[in-house]
């Protein structure tokens, strides 16, 4: 088994439920796109609000797509790292963090107050099905592994905890800190 997916997400969900809607975000990323707002070649805006539980508004980007989530019944934002993944599997996740974390904040600052996020749980997947398939064997592996990793990464113990036994979703776990992570890295500096 690779040490790396081909693909990987972080989701940091909201605190609590904001007074935005998510067709109010579409606009904000149409001007991120304009003000170069997160790191990457930011594309497009694709609006996905009418799947039920799906991604919403999805930030379309050559490395990484930023996306509105609403999978799961829990609006958040989702980061989709999808190109030049490092090889080493606390690399990836340090830099799908950073990018998690730029967009979580910079949401933040459109809308204070409103959009809080809850910097002590994130979800995590593995979007490579080939490589990682979701089942008790492959999850155990990929379980110890992203342990060792985010505790290298964040200097804690996290609670993981696999989300779905039903091989027909994605590799996944969910991250629970005692202490928010956001303070774990240094704030990620603005795109150029």
């Amino acid at each position: 088994m690779q040490t790396v997916p081909k693909r990987l997400a972080m989701k940091l969900n909201l605190a609590r439920a904001p007074q935005l809607q998510p067709a109010d975000i579409v606009p904000i990323f149409q001007r991120w796109i304009q003000q170069r707002t997160v790191p990457g070649l930011l594309i497009d805006v694709i609006d996905y609000k009418h799947v039920p539980d799906g991604p919403g508004v999805v930030l379309v980007a050559d490395e990484a797509d930023y996306a509105w989530d609403l999978g799961a019944g829990q609006a958040g934002l989702r980061y989709i790292r999808k190109r030049a993944l490092p090889d080493d599997l606390s690399a990836a996740l340090r830099l799908c963090w950073a990018g998690a974390l730029a967009a979580a904040q910079a949401l933040e600052a459109e809308a204070p107050g409103d959009i809080v996020f809850d910097y002590q749980l994130v979800e995590i997947s593995y979007l490579d099905r080939l490589q990682y398939p979701n089942d008790r064997q492959v999850a155990a592996t990929a379980l110890a592994a992203l342990a060792t990793s985010l505790q290298e990464i964040f200097g804690t113990k996290l609670q993981l905890q696999r989300l779905h036994d039903d091989p027909r979703y994605l590799l996944a776990f969910h991250c629970v800190a005692g202490r928010s992570l956001a303070d774990s890295l240094p704030s990620p500096a603005r795109a150029d």
